[in-house]
């Protein structure tokens, strides 16, 4: 059969009319008694194609009895007339699994690629893919089903009944053919059904690790928990057909679909009409001692043919100790780099599907499936600073037995198939490009967070009541929010994720929409270039006198040997210890003696002070005046250079002159090399996601009016437009053209490159916040408060908060309580693409304080609200390694992540220590050398 549009349903529903002809599997009248299983708009368009003149189907056709059947229902007791008569006479239509469509993206914003009047990222097409919104990913068949495999929880009896219904359904209503386990039939209370024995000799069987079942599937339903989605996933270690799970288990975390209704929601899937989410599963391989020298290099399509020792996971893969009673001592590579070392119980490496199973019970952070990245949680660790991190989906995780160690580990994938992993062995781990595609009850996002609360019981609290003489607060809320309240139930090598294999099965695929689609560079190729040569820098500085003799001679350097134009805040130039006319005797002997230490330093800046170009924040406007920011000091440095630009901001080089040092990798020893190879483009980018933030006061929802003078956000010369910016240069993102919100008005927004911190301020009451996700109300935040915050931000507030650490190449954005009243609240992980919206509850006994990036602090109202989203505009960091590097080396110096005393190894156990294969040693003798092997799994 030809392949079929993906748009065109009606032309499907043609083919399937046809088929069921050709097979004789139903007659015209059968047709006609069913039509209300399609809507009016399909019966017209298939009415319109069966009517054609020159259409095959008017060949006269066979029924089930022999008997001949004209096209158009002679026998059927209906004509032409009456089916346009009656074709829209029906204004219910099904409904569909998913709002559709959808008017945000969940992809995050494409990032603005231009850094100042200089600098942009490096053009490599080769390491540019294109990239779907996973809000626009529905499912088409470009060929009707005709076979579906049902899976059922086993030594269940409560789920006989539903099993023996659907499957008869199937049979008869949907002439499908039903394929079932082979042990199915041996159940010994389900051949006593009577129902079932009429069907079973109709039913097709495999038997699970002897039966081949790709390409032999077109559809799944699954009755029971979530344990039935993962075996089907185990099934089909290639490509998966559509799921669709219904819940009959114990936690149905994974299974959205109830089974009151099933033939409506199995008709409307079977027609086309149902939103996915693809979940990503990882791809492992075990490497045994002895097999690396005689390993084959792996094509890079090796997930089409995957090796003999390679599985799929869909949850997580585990390394424990198994039954020894020592520590598990586990290695930890990611793209060959040792990263680090796992002391304790062992180690979880899972998907997003799997963040909200064992590792959720180690106490990582929930992330949404949508979000590309790989989740590492270490399981009672012995050490006071192992927090989970993230990391993106597209790197490698190489896992292995420490030298040391004084027993070998256990692993397991999806809890099957344990295997003992040994001295010189290794597992791999990377992003499949086979997902599996879950059919949503109702889209991605209120799926998800219906499986939270419904499965998890996920910030589940009784509700704090109102002051009675707060109730003029309550009375102040706005209307849509009380509504939204009121009505919660009615409201809807690369470092880039492995393109996903979109055909499932032999019948399923991703509906094409090229509108939806946007093209991401590999954040690892992210390179600066210069497209004219950078004239212009900024140089912000700590201020602390230890960092004026390193910006003395920064600027020295700036002006005399690259003939820069140096810019400065106005402040510097009033710093005491640079000036000459400070008047001794009204200072304090201390202070006079630093400011005769630094005698040379003044001499050296006041010779310069005439070359320097001077700002003040709060009046001067940099926008396409700076080539090149420099900043001297901590990680606030980098901050105040996100807030003076509140559009594109200029490449970004940060020294290491401050206390913790996080986003600062440079060193200052040897400036000059370091500045030189920026200069001439030879420079990796980290680009880092920022936050657009919004407040909407009571009283504006309906027209956007301007704030009064000293009530924005801004200071008065950051008032720019972002909006009329945002949205223009948005709209070249293809799916990202909705992304800004045409109400926000251009001075009462900030961008933030850590976090957006909502607290209850000095009140002593808690605070009582309300989440909106996409409109949607999500929960309410009973406590000290909220913290919304990028990647970047992660390691700031939020980890202090006990939120897990974001890579800040991950496309997401982390929602953290501050001590929540609750104790099921745990932070979560959401698509970039999402728009928070954070209000006062109405039932809340006080006000809240708003704060951006620690700056700006202001009230929260009643009526008011906060509109958070992802920025096109991005910090772009210069690295001084790379993306990866550099991030691990800021946890291990900046937060000591996972620092403790290693384990000596036991002299009765030297033997399995010296099986250790030479390049795992190799590795631990010179840890920031890369892996000798150098292999692969996709390359």
């Amino acid at each position: 059969m030809a392949c079929l549009s993906d748009i065109d349903l009606a032309t499907l529903h043609e083919h399937r009319l046809k088929q069921r002809w050709h097979y004789g599997l139903a007659n015209y009248s059968d047709y006609h008694h069913h039509q209300d299983g399609f809507n009016a708009m399909t019966r017209r368009c298939l009415e319109r194609s069966l009517h054609k003149p020159d259409t095959d189907l008017r060949k006269v056709q066979r029924d089930l009895n022999g008997n001949s059947l004209d096209a158009f229902g002679s026998s059927g007791g209906a004509d032409k007339s009456d089916l346009d008569n009656n074709c829209f006479a029906s204004g219910m239509q099904r409904q569909r699994s998913g709002t559709w469509p959808r008017t945000r993206s969940l992809n995050a914003p494409s990032p603005f690629q231009q850094f100042g009047p200089c600098g942009r990222i490096m053009k490599n097409s080769a390491m540019v893919m294109q990239i779907q919104d996973p809000a626009s990913q529905r499912l088409t068949w470009y060929k009707p089903p005709l076979t579906v495999l049902v899976i059922k929880k086993v030594s269940d009896a409560s789920v006989l009944a539903p099993f023996v219904q659907l499957v008869d359904w199937l049979l008869q209503e949907k002439n499908m053919v039903v394929w079932v386990e082979s042990a199915v039939l041996e159940d010994a209370h389900l051949n006593e059904d009577v129902k079932f024995k009429a069907i079973r000799e109709k039913l097709v069987t495999f038997k699970d690790g002897r039966d081949d079942l790709t390409d032999r599937i077109d559809f799944i339903v699954c009755l029971g928990g979530d344990g039935t989605l993962l075996y089907a996933s185990q099934l089909f270690q290639q490509s998966v057909p559509p799921v669709m799970a219904f819940h009959l288990g114990s936690l149905g975390f994974l299974t959205p679909f109830r089974f009151d209704n099933f033939e409506e929601q199995l008709t409307s899937v079977l027609e086309g009409h149902a939103a996915l989410t693809l979940r990503s599963r990882l791809r492992c391989v075990m490497h045994r001692k002895g097999d690396k020298r005689q390993e084959a290099k792996v094509e890079a399509n090796a997930d089409a043919r995957p090796a003999a020792n390679s599985i799929l996971v869909l949850n997580e893969v585990v390394i424990d100790r198994g039954p020894s009673p020592y520590l598990s001592n586990i290695d930890l590579f990611l793209d060959g780099k040792y990263i680090t070392s796992v002391q304790g119980d062992g180690l979880i490496v899972s998907t997003p599907t799997g963040s909200t199973a064992y590792a959720a019970a180690a106490g990582a952070s929930m992330i949404h499936p949508s979000v590309p990245a790989i989740m590492v949680t270490p399981i009672c660790p012995h050490s006071l600073s192992f927090r989970p991190i993230v990391v993106p989906a597209g790197v490698e995780l190489k896992v292995s037995v420490s030298p040391e160690s004084r027993n070998t580990s256990w692993v397991s994938f999806d809890g099957r198939n344990r295997q003992e992993l040994f001295h010189g062995d290794s597992l791999r781990v990377t992003t499949s490009i086979y997902p599996v595609p879950c059919i949503c009850a109702q889209d991605q996002i209120s799926d998800w967070f219906a499986s939270l609360a419904d499965g998890l019981h996920w910030n589940v609290r009784k509700r704090q009541k109102c002051l009675d003489e707060l109730s003029d607060l309550t009375a102040s809320g706005s209307e849509d929010t009380l509504d939204e309240m009121e009505n919660m139930k009615l409201r809807t090598r690369s470092l880039n994720a492995p393109s996903p294999f979109q055909q499932f099965g032999p019948c399923g695929r991703i509906m094409k929409n090229s509108a939806m689609v946007m093209q991401i560079q590999d954040p690892a190729s992210q390179r600066l270039t210069w497209y004219k040569p950078p004239l212009t820098v900024l140089v912000i500085k700590k201020k602390d006198s230890q960092v004026l003799l390193p910006f003395v001679q920064l600027v020295e350097w700036l002006v005399q040997e690259k003939h820069m134009v140096v810019w400065v805040e106005s402040a510097v130039l009033e710093d005491k210890l640079l000036r000459d006319d400070v008047k001794l005797e009204n200072e304090s002997a201390k202070f006079r003696q630093v400011h005769g230490d630094y005698c040379g330093v003044r001499e050296r800046f006041l010779a310069l002070r005439e070359k320097l170009v001077t700002f003040k924040d709060g009046r001067d406007d940099l926008t396409d005046r700076i080539d090149f920011i420099v900043c001297l000091g901590g990680d606030g440095t980098l901050l105040y250079a996100s807030q003076l630009f509140q559009q594109s901001v200029p490449p970004v080089m940060a020294f290491y002159l401050g206390s913790l040092g996080f986003l600062t990798p440079f060193q200052c020893d040897n400036f000059q090399e370091q500045v030189t190879n920026v200069l001439e483009g030879h420079a990796a980018l980290t680009l880092r996601s920022r936050l657009r933030c919004s407040i909407h006061r009571k009283g504006e929802r309906r027209k956007e009016s301007l704030q009064p003078a000293g009530s924005s956000l801004l200071k008065p010369s950051h008032h720019r437009y972002l909006n009329y910016i945002e949205l223009n240069n948005g709209a070249s993102s293809g799916a990202n053209n909705n992304y800004c919100n045409p109400h926000m008005s251009s001075n009462n927004s900030i961008l933030v490159l850590n976090e957006v911190v909502i607290n209850r301020g000095p009140s002593p009451y808690l605070s009582n916040i309300d989440i909106f996700l996409d409109g949607k109300y999500i929960t309410s935040v009973q406590g000290d408060g909220l913290i919304v915050s990028t990647p970047t931000g992660s390691t700031a507030y939020a980890a202090a908060a006990g939120a897990s650490m974001i890579h800040p190449s991950v496309p997401a954005i982390l929602v953290t309580p501050i001590c929540p009243h609750s104790l099921s609240f745990r932070p979560i992980v959401v698509p970039a693409g999402v728009e928070l919206r954070i209000s006062i509850s109405p039932d809340s006994r006080n006000t809240s304080r708003v704060s951006f990036d620690g700056r700006n602090d202001q009230e929260l109202n009643h009526g008011d609200s906060l509109r958070v989203t992802t920025s096109i505009y991005p910090v772009p960091s210069i690295c001084s390694q790379d993306q990866i590097s550099d991030w691990f080396d800021s946890l291990a110096e900046g937060l000591h992540w996972n620092v403790r005393k290693r384990q000596k190894c036991l002299d009765e156990l030297s033997d399995l220590t010296a099986s250790g294969s030479e390049d795992t040693l190799d590795e631990f003798d010179n840890l920031k050398i890369y892996d000798a092997s150098g292999s692969s799994l996709d390359t």
